[in-house]
């Protein structure tokens, strides 16, 4: 079982980025900065699209932190890269501003604990510029993304770092 301070699981993965798909090392997607993993899907009965566009808009927040953001996506990479398709024509020539990581085979969640017998969670994690994990929040059902209290988290976790 995942726990806070132990060292984040490390994977390499693919990724969809700005309608790409591409293969990212750990080393690359955590770089040694903080890093959120949000545990979601683009599931549009659930209007959970529209949580991962809000996400877009806040993106360069996150930079000013130092802090990387990615999201893990249970969907497949063809799902992924029509929703990105459509998220970038809405958004126009803003770009996306994070990587979404395939995740179609739970095996990243199940790394994460983000799997419980009824199936996948919703959820983050943070890990800081040790990859140690700072912050764990999953939940059995899809629960709107605050934005807000995710960067209060990440920049809590900044200034502990600092002192």
């Amino acid at each position: 079982m995942l726990k806070l301070r132990d060292s984040a699981p490390r994977f390499d993965c693919t990724v969809v980025v700005e309608c790409e798909v591409v293969h990212l090392k750990w080393h690359q997607l955590h770089g040694n900065q903080n890093l959120v993993l949000l545990f979601d899907s683009i599931d549009e009965d659930l209007d959970r699209s529209n949580d991962l566009a809000t996400l877009c808009n806040a993106a360069s927040r996150f930079e000013t932190l130092q802090c990387k953001l990615a999201v893990i996506c249970r969907d497949d990479e063809f799902e992924i890269l029509t929703w990105m398709h459509r998220l970038s024509a809405e958004l126009g020539s803003k770009p996306i501003g994070f990587p979404v990581i395939v995740d179609a085979d739970n095996r990243i969640a199940s790394m994460y604990d983000m799997l419980s017998e009824d199936g996948p969670l919703w959820g983050h994690v943070i890990a800081d510029s040790n990859a140690k994990v700072r912050s764990i929040a999953a939940n059995s059902f899809p629960v709107g993304l605050n934005v807000d209290e995710l960067m209060r988290c990440v920049a809590s976790i900044v200034e502990s770092d600092d002192v």
